[in-house]
């Protein structure tokens, strides 16, 4: 068991991330930070972090689709993971309120990049602090049963 809660920052630029890790690390928490899907689902397997925050726009594979892919693995999906994004908006394809999405989507919540880190630190002390919001379980798979053989 860790002594400090352990978040994983997903964001390919490198401006943002090291300025949140750093306000991250000096009020009590592990971070550490990815820039791709394929280095985000290596560290959340590897390293299980406590939280997620996983930013929307990003080259090859956006940030949504990412998310999705770490809450349909079977090791990841029961990690926190809320959206960081400096868009208003979850992006193409998505409708409605980008909270409500993302939680319809099994993430924690739609938070926005901003110049207030305490206002996003005490978010992400929320985020931590509730119980973690239900996956939707996969529908079984259908069986078949044999047809039973006739006696003569």
């Amino acid at each position: 068991m860790r002594e400090k809660p352990f978040i994983l920052v997903v964001d390919d630029e490198d401006s943002f991330p090291e300025v949140i890790c750093a306000k991250l690390n000096a009020s009590g928490f592990e971070t550490a930070h990815a820039k791709s899907r394929d280095e985000a689902m290596k560290k959340a397997e590897e390293l299980m972090p406590d939280l997620i925050l996983m930013d929307v726009q990003m080259p090859k594979v956006q940030g949504t689709d990412a998310a999705l892919d770490l809450k349909q693995n079977e090791k990841t999906k029961d990690i926190k993971v809320a959206f960081l994004t400096s868009m208003k908006e979850l992006g193409e394809g998505f409708t409605g309120a980008p909270t409500d999405v993302s939680k319809e989507l099994g993430m924690e919540d739609f938070l926005q990049k901003t110049d207030d880190l305490d206002v996003l630190l005490e978010k992400i002390k929320k985020i931590l602090a509730k119980p973690p919001v239900p996956t939707s379980e996969p529908a079984p798979a259908a069986t078949s049963v044999p047809a039973s053989t006739p006696t003569p």
